[in-house]
């Protein structure tokens, strides 16, 4: 082409380019653009075009199309090119990229430079074999061609470094040779890295180099004087030596994920990078403050240790105790910090506690107070509640490395902490951040901002509690009970006398500070009542035995104040007559008594609390439980609700509990509809359970607790008649799911109450007239085979007979309803017994589920499968009867072979839990039935099964997490006759394929190892070339020197 016409030809295509992406143009004319762009895009000789526009165009669009087309051309054509074409698209490509990076925009530069790896990952070492070199000579030069080098490093790290996935088919010995080259050059690369940090470092205005890794440890501070004489270079020069240095620093955070660490990383480079994740508090330095941040923990994530470890780690720790000191010293420092780092640091201190705290204890050279006591510093002083939490993450790795019998050398630090966690939870000390956090928006873990603040705070406590129990719940109990008396004041005043404004702002703070110390006494339960048991055991001495006898003792006097103060709020109802705002901090706190009350039920006996205040407790619950002219808030009523349950579960009365219920038993026998459906089903929950410990009572006699559940239930059930099953149905499906677990006796009496609804219920089904309850019915009955399966009797089988039948009707409901009959069978089938027919069921799942599921409705799908893997498993003596008609016999034969081409039909669907469920019943099935060894299933599913399961072996997405087990699936079937797996197996399965002849050869050829994990990688690695060479037909086979 002459010029003129290249040049007319570049105006067209900067003219189409611009239309393309100017935002007027429509999606119809876009698509006319797309198809003439992609003719260009796939011809082979385009690649000659796209290097004359590439010298001539200024335009961005332009540019970034014919990168992409040259790409396309490197991934998918390189090999039809002839060596001299493919070294003159490399030249002038390397020669763009040096004349014009200064003026190139970066994403051009940087897309430039991955196609220049991209030809090395073809042509490197045999037609580029000085790729890596020119790499490092960039690295070694200033400026812009610096940038240049890294690029190109960082590009080349992340395609050639390690033998992984990089979205490019390579056979897989290619990928391995590019790695040994990498690892080859890799000490010339990081010494070029490391130089540009120091060279840049003493630009930075450090008087001295970073401390030599054989200089031992540096006596003088080095660290203060990189942050105190740092001194301002020219603005252009600094932001380009910046820009240089974050560049170094990302790419050595990607050498690092991959490098074997020991033999390649030297520790000097280490603390170089670290030197570069100090400097956050100066001008422009943040980003490669966080970068070497990134580095290091790239390292500790990865257990860096070099065979000087200890003399590593020694080091590490004097310069984060530098940096701790520096910003813990000047407050200033601390608030010119980013938070991104704060939190990198955060992070950084929590990988070297979990790492190097124990191993660095036996060093002379640690202070391990000190340490801590810095730690300590920063932890409450960062400015901000999410970087504190961050903080605390470090403090329980410090507690996880923790042995009990550290615990006294630590104990001042493990105090400190505690105390300074009390009052940084706490209105009175620490409002103004409080205020701060959010109360109303929930993250993704249903969670607000406070919630998720406090459930961190309160779980550190409770950590340093399982070191020293008493100690830590004295110290919160004494803050307390200083709280609970102004709170005792406060009701004690009556609701006619107001606080002073003044008052009322410290008595808002004093409430919500008693609200968040009664939660976390309520945490504190388990921890103090194991130091109950341990000293109660007598195997500790009378310090033991002492130490125990005041941990019930405080257990209980916390049980006693806190029901005295429920017992005051269920008769003055203070949030009542309060201001809004302190009525809201009334209705919290009691709300968080009741729920501390409920998880120190379970230790009232050991704390020896007199059972007269348990039974306060629960006529202090009771009264929220009842309906009142003004409805008591809901808070209030779920968590009276939970404390009863607890009170009915964990606690012996000396009468009859029924009695203790007054109108609450009757109110619930008719309904609870004043309640709030959650509400309710925790009391009906708290009330059968009551009902059915009633014998233990004096008053009771032995069998009416018995009779007092089987009436409730049966009360509850008697509304379907009345109320429908719409109504009727979704409390006893919550109270079914409650006793799921339950003891059998207990089953048993529910089983007997529910029978009638259950009966009725299966009336309904059938009947139309009730298909807007369908989802009702079919809920209902899943919760009844799951709870009380083996109480039903012969009802069940009546059942899933009535359930076979309806789900081969077309039903009103989604898959729903079908979804959960089906789950229904499958939960028969399991149970045993002749009464489900197998037939019947399989007829079901072919003729109706299955197809019905395909494709649009998974979670009905997986129930299908359940279910088939059940009838395998469970019923599999079923399909191999010893006594039958040869008809019959062949009939069940047929049947198995109908299950099991339904199951490999599974594992070609993209579900990955479809592919989860048949995969583990092949496991179940070869091991409790030997399927693999089976006639029928080597003759006639074996070789499908295998094709399937090797198949599958490349594939990425989601299904890829599954590899392993798929693998270990084929591994169990290719190991019945390996010699048949490789020399008979393999040929056919690669014949089957789109491969070239030569290509087949290569690949059957298959290594004998026949241990798992060889297994699974040989696997692997042939499946990747299989890939490669059905992309590439006339792929080369690579000829791998020695």
């Amino acid at each position: 082409m002459s010029d003129i016409e290249i040049n007319e030809a570049l105006a067209s295509l900067e003219l189409v380019m611009s239309e393309f992406n100017a935002p007027t143009t429509s999606n119809f004319r876009k698509r006319e653009i797309e198809i003439m762009l992609e003719n260009f895009f796939n011809n082979r000789d385009s690649w000659k075009h796209c290097l004359l526009f590439f010298q001539k165009s200024q335009n961005h669009y332009v540019l970034m199309f014919i990168l992409n087309t040259l790409e396309n051309i490197i991934n998918r054509q390189w090999f039809h090119l002839t060596d001299n074409e493919k070294v003159q698209i490399r030249q002038t490509l390397i020669y763009e990229l040096m004349t014009k990076h200064e003026v190139m925009l970066y994403f051009i530069r940087n897309k430039l430079a991955a196609l220049i790896v991209a030809i090395a990952r073809n042509d490197w070492p045999h037609l580029y074999p000085d790729f890596f070199n020119n790499i490092v000579e960039l690295l070694k030069c200033d400026g812009r061609r610096c940038i240049v080098g890294l690029v190109l490093a960082q590009t080349a790290s992340e395609e050639l470094g390690a033998a992984r996935d990089t979205g490019v088919l390579l056979p897989s010995a290619r990928r391995n040779q590019l790695e040994r080259l990498m690892l080859k050059g890799m000490p010339q690369m990081l010494a070029a890295l490391s130089s540009i940090l120091e060279k840049h470092a003493q630009k930075e205005g450090q008087s001295n180099p970073p401390p030599s890794p054989t200089g031992g440890m540096p006596q003088t501070s080095v660290l203060p004087d990189l942050l105190a004489n740092a001194h301002d270079v020219q603005a252009t020069d600094k932001t380009l030596n910046m820009e240089i240095v974050v560049k170094t620093l990302t790419t050595l955070q990607h050498l690092f994920s991959w490098l074997p660490l020991s033999s390649h990383v030297p520790p000097s480079l280490v603390t170089t990078v670290f030197y570069w994740g100090s400097v956050a508090t100066q001008s422009q330095s943040m980003e490669a403050a966080l970068a070497g941040l990134g580095g290091v923990c790239e390292l500790l994530y990865r257990r860096y240790a070099p065979p000087s470890s200890a003399a590593t780690a020694l080091r590490l720790h004097h310069c984060a105790l530098r940096l701790l000191r520096h910003l813990t010293h000047h407050a200033h420092h601390m608030h010119r910090a980013q938070h991104d780092y704060l939190n990198k640091l955060a992070e950084f201190l929590k990988l070297f506690v979990s790492l190097h705290f124990k191993r660095l204890e036996a060093e002379p050279e640690f202070d391990a107070i000190e340490f801590l006591s810095y730690l300590f510093q920063f932890t409450f002083q960062v400015p901000t509640c999410a970087t504190f939490i961050s903080c605390l993450d470090i403090w329980l790795q410090f507690i996880d490395v923790l042995k009990p019998e550290d615990t006294a050398k630590y104990w001042e630090a493990l105090q400190a902490l505690v105390n300074g966690i009390l009052n940084k939870i706490q209105f009175q000390h620490n409002k103004a951040q409080l205020q701060q956090l959010d109360n109303d928006v929930c993250d993704d873990d249903g969670e607000t901002e406070w919630q998720t603040f406090l459930k961190h705070c309160i779980e550190c406590i409770a950590r340093v509690a399982d070191l020293a129990p008493l100690e830590v719940f004295t110290a919160v109990m004494e803050r307390w009970q200083g709280l609970a008396g102004v709170h005792a004041r406060a009701v004690g005043r009556g609701p006619g006398a107001a606080p002073p404004a003044a008052d009322g702002d410290r008595l808002l703070a004093a409430l919500l500070d008693l609200a968040t110390l009664t939660r976390l006494l309520g945490r504190l339960a388990p921890a103090l009542l194991s130091e109950a048991e341990c000293g109660g055991g007598g195997g500790g001495g009378e310090v033991a035995s002492a130490s125990g006898a005041a941990a019930s003792a405080a257990g209980a006097a916390l049980v006693e104040r806190c029901a005295g103060a429920l017992a005051g709020a269920a008769l003055t109802r203070p949030h009542r007559t309060a201001a809004p705002a302190h009525a809201n901090a009334h209705v919290i706190l009691h709300a968080e008594m009741f729920a501390c009350m409920g998880a120190w039920c379970c230790y009232a006996n050991d704390c020896n609390v007199p059972a007269q205040t348990m039974e306060g407790l629960f006529t202090s619950a009771v009264p929220f439980l009842i309906p009142h002219e003004v409805p008591e808030p809901p808070l209030l009523c779920h968590a009276a609700a939970h404390l009863l349950l607890s009170l009915s579960k964990n606690v012996k009365y000396s009468r009859d509990p029924i009695t203790l219920l007054g109108d609450l038993y009757h109110h619930a026998e008719r309904s609870l509809h004043y309640l709030e459906p959650k509400t309710a089903a925790v009391v009906r929950e708290a009330l059968v359970s009551m009902s059915l410990s009633r014998g233990a009572g004096a008053g009771a006699g032995a069998g009416a607790g018995g009779e007092a559940a089987r009436a409730l239930v049966a009360a509850w059930a008697g509304a379907l008649s009345a109320a429908g099953p719409k109504l009727a149905l979704p409390p006893l499906t919550d109270l079914l799911h409650a006793f799921a677990a339950a003891p059998t006796n207990a089953k048993k009496i529910i089983a007997e109450g529910i029978q009638w609804a259950a009966e009725s219920s299966l009336r309904m089904l059938c009947d139309p007239a009730y298909s807007n309850a369908e989802s009702e019915i079919t809920d209902f009955f899943l919760a009844l085979f799951t709870a009380l399966l083996p109480q039903l009797g012969s009802f069940a089988y009546t059942a899933i007979e009535v359930f076979l039948e309806v789900a081969q009707k077309e039903t009103g409901d989604s898959e729903g309803s079908l979804e959960r009959l089906v789950e229904c069978v499958r939960l028969g089938v399991e149970a045993g017994g002749a009464g489900v027919r197998v037939s019947a069921v399989l007829a079901l799942l072919h003729q109706r589920v299955l197809p019905r599921a395909a494709p649009h409705a998974p979670a009905l799908a997986r129930a299908a499968h359940r279910l088939l893997s059940s009838v395998l498993v469970h019923r599999w003596r079923y399909f191999f009867p010893h006594k039958v008609e040869a008809a019959e016999g062949a009939r069940r034969l047929d049947e198995l072979r109908g299950a099991l081409a339904a199951l490999g039909r599974a594992l070609l669907l993209p579900d990955i839990e479809l592919l989860r469920i048949n995969i583990t019943t092949l496991d179940l099935l070869n091991t409790k039935w030997k399927l693999f060894h089976k006639a029928v299933f080597r003759a006639e599913f074996l070789c499908e099964f295998l094709s399937v399961l090797v198949a599958g072996a490349c594939e990425g997405g989601a299904r890829a997490l599954l590899r392993d087990e798929a693998l270990g699936c084929a591994h169990a079937m290719a190991t019945l006759d390996f010699t048949a797996f490789r020399l008979a197996f393999l040929p056919r399965f690669l014949a089957s394929l789109d491969l070239a002849p030569h290509h087949a050869a290569h690949l059957a050829d298959f290594p004998p190892d026949t241990d798992l994990p060889t297994f699974t990688q040989n696997i692997i690695r042939l499946m990747n070339d299989v890939n490669c060479y059905r992309a590439y037909k006339s792929l080369p086979i690579p000829v791998i020197d020695a």
